[in-house]
């Protein structure tokens, strides 16, 4: 039998291993993935994947990237790959570069992918059971997800040989985790009527809760922060700037970073303010105000009315919301995960 040098790898790698036992919450966003792990461990990272070629070599991750190499596991259409997610997905590829906020089926075909990014910073011994609560916008998907993630697999993460068992415990509809965490918080009642309005990337998505329970959930796809930045892309202005049309990741970049600069060197800088402005004002009457007008009847039932998702922290906003009635969670990014991490412990206690 001629063994592999991924053979010997493995092999030598089971002689004697330090284990560890971990729970997360993993909110798979389209724009972001947003985990909390029991470690303390918060991981806020773009849903970008781009699968290396020989050439293209493994470097420091950072803060914003994790590489991946799959070394053994029941995944085995994924042995020997290798990728990486996050922002130099990006920056490998930046026209291939492969997204879930463009593929309505990217949850689901790279759930293993992102789950392992996910966990990566929380990952420190040779072995790590990881009982895992994500959120998905659709529930009949679970099976599916559990087959894709489930099991023991064998990867480099971040060039560190690691053998992970992922127990994917419950995947939850979004907006439950929230829900916990302002129970948890004591930022609602149970008791009253509660409407969470999630800004996400793709999607707008509002949840209604009463006595404790998930009532109701309303989606909009298509009218979440992507459109704004899609807007921006194809303004006139930026079009007459660029004589194309404007980069959707820069522009994610220069709206969050609240200086509006567009670009990363002198020749290609400039000020997209005023474009942002001028698109947003159109955004929010296209989206929010389509969203808020479908759900007033239960608007007027509830005590709690709060705005979470990236969405909710883009500039100008907040105040805009405010007077909607709604209050702006200050981390609102993390507090779904930071729930379905709850969630994960309760389960691993089971």
């Amino acid at each position: 039998m001629v063994t592999t040098t991924m053979d010997n790898l493995v092999s030598s790698y089971k002689e004697e291993l330090i284990s560890d036992s971990i729970s997360i919450g993993i909110d798979n966003g389209n724009g972001r993935i947003k985990s909390k792990s029991s470690k303390g461990v918060e991981v806020r990272i773009k849903s970008l994947i781009h699968y290396l070629d020989d050439e293209q070599e493994i470097t420091d991750g950072g803060q914003e990237s994790v590489f991946v190499e799959y070394v053994v596991g029941p995944r085995t259409d994924l042995c020997g790959k290798r990728f990486v997610v996050g922002q130099q997905a990006y920056q490998f590829d930046p026209v291939g570069v492969l997204s879930t906020s463009d593929d309505r089926e990217g949850k689901s075909k790279f759930a293993l992918e992102l789950t392992l990014a996910a966990i990566a910073a929380s990952i420190t011994m040779d072995y790590t059971d990881v009982g895992i609560v994500s959120s998905v916008h659709d529930l009949a998907v679970l099976n599916d997800l559990k087959s894709k993630v489930n099991g023991e697999h064998t990867v480099k993460l971040n060039n560190q040989i690691r053998k992970v068992n992922l127990d994917l415990k419950a995947v939850k509809t979004e907006g439950v985790g929230a829900y916990a965490s302002l129970l948890q918080t004591k930022k609602c009642s149970k008791e009253s009527q509660t409407v969470l309005l999630d800004l996400g990337y793709g999607t707008v998505i509002v949840s209604v809760y009463s006595n404790g329970a998930f009532k109701q959930i309303l989606r909009f796809p298509d009218l979440g922060v992507k459109s704004l930045y899609q807007r921006i892309a194809n303004n006139l202005d930026l079009r007459k700037q660029l004589k194309r049309n404007g980069d959707m990741q820069l522009i994610q970049k220069a709206v969050e970073c609240g200086d509006f600069v567009y670009g990363n060197n002198k020749i290609s800088e400039f000020s997209i303010a005023e474009i942002y402005n001028q698109e947003l004002r159109i955004w929010v009457k296209n989206s929010l105000v389509k969203v808020l007008g479908k759900i007033d009847s239960y608007l007027d039932g509830a005590e709690f009315l709060f705005a979470i998702g990236g969405g909710a922290k883009l500039p100008k906003i907040s105040p805009w919301l405010e007077k909607k009635g709604f209050e702006t969670i200050e981390d609102s990014e993390f507090i779904n995960a930071r729930g379905l991490l709850a969630i994960a412990q309760r389960e691993a206690k089971k």
